[in-house]
């Protein structure tokens, strides 16, 4: 149970300590730390490392996916290229808060710290 927890509040964009707090101020911009639980966002130099690897794994598979169905379709190769290039550069972006987010989710189910509680 605890993880989907942790999950569902990685897909909210929610604090993963506290579940109310939100991560982002507008557009890329993160907060350093939740208004609710005063939880420290990033945890140590080099935590969002992670949340990189997130992405481009998602966005691989998401192309993947795409190239499959496209192929099985047997959509034109230019048509696929067309579609999938743009895909392939704007996806990190558009996936970047969730990344972030699922990132530190998934780090709260593998190291949870004593103040992470579920509620």
């Amino acid at each position: 149970m605890y993880p989907l927890v942790m999950l569902w509040r990685g897909l909210r964009l929610r604090c993963p300590n506290c579940g109310r707090g939100r991560l982002f101020q507008r557009g890329y911009t993160m907060y350093e730390r939740c208004q609710v639980c005063g939880w420290r966002f990033e945890r140590e130099e080099g935590y969002w490392t992670g949340a990189i690897a997130v992405n481009l794994i998602v966005t691989e598979l998401f192309v993947t996916v795409a190239v499959v169905a496209f192929s099985i379709a047997q959509v034109p190769i230019l048509t696929m290229l067309a579609i999938g290039i743009p895909a392939t550069v704007a996806l990190p972006f558009l996936f970047y808060w969730h990344a972030k987010s699922l990132w530190m989710s998934l780090d709260f189910i593998l190291h949870p710290v004593e103040t992470a509680t579920p509620k």
